[in-house]
Formats: structure tokens, sequence, C-alpha cells
């Protein structure tokens, strides 16, 4: 009982980061749940196809939609996987920088942010008490981004920021413009610029890649890492 009074702040941010994760698994459950029901009905569909005389159906195309929804199935059930495998932040090897405006990506800090970025503040790592008092007049807006800069300085924050900075961005943002290389890391489940390598890179002449588009993929992942990978 008198352990419980006194949960270190290291314990009590584990235990808020274990709600988030379970949270976090919680939704995707459900999800794959509602997918699985959805699959159940498609394949009662099918079963009856034999008994469908004189009824006309488009089977093809509703093939085509059950293999989609298998396939979203199958990626939900890795994001579990994946989510349930994320370390402490404590833990971490790894850590990426944030841009502001994924910290304060709601509207009402549309003009906090755009003020910060002109100051040169472009990451949450730039970030300071001081540097919020001084730049952000709105008292209630600067009392709102001290509390939520605290709370980051805790390892409480939104899932996106704790990927973001865990995982660096997602490779879909980062490789918009090549999308075949988006497909081919998305089918190895890798979502994320960290669980990149040079090895994975290497593979792509598997793929039928030349010696000169893997120049270019491995040129865009370097030069992320160089930028956005804290030293």
């Amino acid at each position: 009982m008198i352990g419980g009074l006194f949960k270190s702040k290291k314990f009590i941010a584990a235990e808020r980061n274990q709600k988030i994760l379970q949270n976090e698994i919680k939704k995707l459950s459900i999800e794959i749940l509602k997918k699985d029901g959805f699959l159940k009905c498609k394949n009662d569909l099918f079963i009856t196809k034999e008994t469908a005389e004189k009824n006309t159906y488009n089977w093809g195309k509703m093939e085509e939609e059950l293999k989609r929804y298998q396939k979203e199935n199958i990626e939900l059930k890795k994001d579990i996987e994946k989510i349930e495998n994320i370390l402490l932040l404590s833990s971490i090897e790894n850590q990426y920088l944030v841009k502001i405006e994924k910290f304060l990506p709601e509207f009402r800090f549309a003009e906090v942010v755009k003020e910060l970025k002109a100051c040169g503040i472009l990451y949450i790592q730039s970030l300071n008490e001081n540097i919020i008092k001084n730049l952000i007049e709105d008292e209630k807006l600067s009392n709102e981004v001290i509390k939520r800069y605290k709370n980051f300085l805790n390892d409480i924050m939104s899932w996106n920021v704790k990927t973001n900075l865990m995982k660096g961005e997602r490779v879909t943002r980062i490789f918009k413009k090549y999308r075949k290389t988006v497909n081919i890391l998305t089918e190895q489940s890798i979502l994320y610029m960290d669980e990149i390598t040079q090895e994975v890179i290497d593979k792509f002449v598997n793929f039928g890649y030349t010696s000169k588009e893997i120049k270019t993929v491995n040129k865009i992942f370097n030069n992320y890492k160089n930028k956005y990978l804290i030293k």
C-alpha cells in the first residue's frame, strides 16, 4: 500500500504509455472485428452463388472487394503487432525531430505555429517555456502550449507525435513521389523511416530496381536521417 503511494515519475509515465498502447490496440481490434464480420457476410454471399439460378450478380466485382478487405484486415493485424512491440521512449535507441505543426495541429494554434516558425522554431525539440511565454501573446494559448510542452517532457503526448518521435515520418510521406517504392516497403510491413536499413535498400535490386534507382532511394533515406535523426 505504501509503495503504491510513492510511485516514481518514470513508473507513472510507463503506466500512462501502457494505457495509450492499450487504447490504440483496442481501436484496431474493433476495426478488425468489423471487417471480419463484413468478410463473413461476403463469404455467405459466395456460398449462395450456386443456388442463385435466376438472379444475376457481379461475382467478379464482389470477389475483388473480398480480396481487398482481406488485405486491409491483414494490414490492421500487422499494425497491432507493431504497436504491441513499441517500447517506452526512455528505452528506445533513436529519436527524431518532430515538426512544430505536428505538435500543434489544431486550427486554433495556426497563428502560433506560424509565429514560431517565423522565429526559427521548427521542431518541438527547439521549444522551451521562455520561448513560449515570449512569443505567444495570448495568455490562454500560451498556457495551453506550456502545458502540452510539459506533458511532452514527461512522455505524455498524442499517438502521432509519439510514433513520429520514435519511428520518424511515415514512408508514405517521405516517398510520396515514388509509389512503387512505397508499395515495396509496405509489403514488407515497413511503415516508418526508422524501420528502413541499408540492407532493406540494397534488396531493392530484387524488385527490378537499377543501380541509379537504388541510389535515389538511398539519397532520400540518408537525407532524411541526416536532417531529422537526433544524434
